[in-house]
């Protein structure tokens, strides 16, 4: 299966006169990573958000926030501190009968005054939490599932065109392969005559050094194996696991094959789509960091 590791999901729900919205939004990351932002009612819950999201993304970092709209209804209330009031008031007329002040302190003055109003934000149990969280959670994931599909099924198609030209590529070497060796083997013959003419010495020497030739200039092996990678790499877009890693894997097989068949192979014809097939597999190592 390809999901790209980038995505943005988002989950909204009204319950109990509140509108709870989550947001999630992932980056490239070689691990899983989480990071949350939650209202203090709801940071109990921190642990069981992780479990949901890592259960869905196996790989890159993410971020939650979490937010409980107070337009819907208020999260948080105000309550007067009445044992501060009491206090400012004794503090006002000690003044006044110390100083001889006139006047009364009016309402502003006290609301203005440190502690006198103090914010309590609405507590939950962790059950009626959970319960006013899960709904939008559950959606945002589902948007970002919705999100990575979309761009994992692009990345999917354009590996598959990319693996698709490497394999021609491979077959071309191949089919080649005999004709390098015939070639390789005519010069060689050409220059044993120069060095002697004792025709039993060169069919001796000859012989020998095509033996070497043969081992040394043979990419059938290394060929069969690339395509097999590529295989591999078809298998893992349609199964059922995340790719991501796998494909980085087989993305090193694939260039360790290209760079032995390179090593091997003296044809211009065949140097052109060795290099082609190393060009095409560092586009494809680069597009696979973008995948879970």
């Amino acid at each position: 299966m390809v999901r790209s590791m980038t995505g943005f999901g988002r989950g909204e729900s009204i319950a109990d006169d509140r509108r709870t919205t989550v947001e999630i939004r992932s980056v490239n990351h070689r691990f899983f990573e989480i990071s949350t932002r939650l209202p203090r009612g709801l940071a109990t819950l921190e642990h069981r958000i992780r479990e949901r999201v890592q259960g869905r993304i196996s790989r890159g970092k993410v971020h939650l926030g979490v937010s409980l709209d107070g337009t819907v209804a208020p999260t948080t209330s105000l309550r007067v501190n009445d044992e501060v009031v009491e206090r400012y008031r004794e503090i006002f007329r000690d003044l006044k009968a110390r100083f001889g002040l006139q006047g009364e302190p009016d309402v502003g003055t006290f609301i203005g005054l440190p502690e006198v109003l103090t914010r309590e934000e609405e507590e939950f149990s962790e059950a009626a939490a959970w319960a006013l969280l899960e709904p939008p959670l559950n959606a945002a994931l589902a948007d970002f599932d919705a999100m990575r599909a979309r761009e994992g099924k692009a990345l999917a198609s354009d590996l598959r065109e990319r693996i698709r030209g490497i394999g021609e590529a491979s077959e071309r070497i191949q089919q080649r392969g005999p004709e390098m060796v015939a070639r390789v083997r005519e010069r060689l013959a050409q220059r044993l005559a120069q060095i002697t003419k004792d025709t039993e010495y060169n069919r001796f020497r000859l012989e020998a050094e095509m033996t070497l030739l043969a081992d040394r200039t043979d990419v059938t092996e290394e060929c069969v194996r690339l395509r097999s990678h590529l295989a591999q790499c078809e298998e893992a877009f349609d199964g059922p696991e995340s790719a991501g890693r796998r494909l980085n894997f087989l993305t090193q097989e694939l260039n360790r094959e290209a760079n032995t068949i390179g090593s091997k192979c003296q044809d211009l014809e065949v140097t052109r789509d060795v290099l082609f097939v190393k060009e095409e597999i560092e586009r494809i190592r680069e597009q696979v960091q973008n995948i879970e």
